[in-house]
């Protein structure tokens, strides 16, 4: 089985693939997509990188997103480029419907 690990620091990623690498079935893997399973830490997007992936779903562009939260459109991009690097996702809309499918907003 491929795993894929996505937390907020490379070691905590260390220890996680440490402590599955005791099973000799599962290889890891970088691409979420490619993998067989993710495990994502609970705690891996800031409450700002959540409100905004959150709004982006809602509201659908970056400008919206900017006006319905009071932030420039800056810092929105700010925050939705470092969340599509967290979930190693190529889009904003890869990066919403990961962090959708994993549970980090609803």
């Amino acid at each position: 089985m491929k795993v894929a690990v996505l937390a907020r620091t490379e070691k905590d990623v260390a220890y996680i693939k440490y402590l599955l690498s005791q099973s000799k079935d599962i290889t890891f893997c970088d691409d979420p997509l490619q993998a067989d399973a993710v495990i994502v830490d609970a705690e891996l997007l800031t409450p700002a990188e959540k409100e905004v992936l959150k709004a982006l779903s809602d509201y659908g562009s970056v400008e919206e997103v900017a006006a319905k939260t009071l932030r420039s459109k800056a810092t929105v991009k700010k925050h939705l480029c470092s969340a599509r690097k967290k979930l190693k996702a190529k889009t904003n809309i890869q990066a919403v419907a990961f962090a959708l499918r994993y549970r980090l907003i609803h």
